[in-house]
């Protein structure tokens, strides 16, 4: 194994864990105690944004290669842009650390994609042609980005359950 074939695996995993973190983001935002129309907006893009970003890092891992790299660096940005917009729109029940968790790994994305469509360029190589996936670093990947997901996960409920007095609920399962 190469370091080419253990960090091809980076970007859908990144995917996978920048879209779980804008789908939540999306969803407090669209039901949220304080939710406008500017962040029910938001959060429907954030939602939608959230889903693209996790069918992307299933074609990149079933593939075997980037796929639509330019359409991904829209996403990327849009993706950045959105979530940033939330923090001011609803800067209240918007969890920051979720916000930089996110924009982390949509980073690592962006970059991978954008170095990927620079070497195309100057290369000339076939972007079709599919190289293996590390099994290493996938896991490698996948335990990384859970080290920085789960926590931005449970800051963006945290977020959205917020109280006026700075005081989250403690939510019970019991019946």
């Amino acid at each position: 194994m190469n370091a080419a074939t253990f960090v091809r695996s980076w970007p859908s995993v990144s995917a996978w864990g920048a879209g779980l973190i804008l789908a939540a983001l999306g969803a407090g935002a669209i039901t949220g105690p304080n939710s406008g129309a500017a962040s029910r907006g938001l959060g429907a893009g954030l939602v939608v944004l959230g889903v693209a970003a996790l069918v992307w890092g299933g074609a990149v891992l079933a593939l075997g290669r980037l796929v639509a790299p330019r359409a991904t660096l829209v996403g990327v940005l849009a993706g950045l842009l959105t979530s940033t917009a939330l923090v001011f729109v609803l800067p209240s029940h918007t969890s920051v650390i979720a916000v930089a968790a996110a924009a982390l790994l949509l980073i690592v994305v962006g970059a991978a994609v954008a170095a990927r469509v620079r070497r195309r360029g100057r290369a000339g190589e076939d972007p079709r042609a599919a190289q293996p996936i590390s099994v290493l670093g996938l896991m490698v990947a996948a335990s990384v980005i859970a080290v920085v997901v789960t926590p931005a996960l449970g800051a963006t409920q945290d977020a959205v359950l917020i109280g006026d007095d700075g005081t989250v609920p403690v939510v019970t399962h019991d019946h």
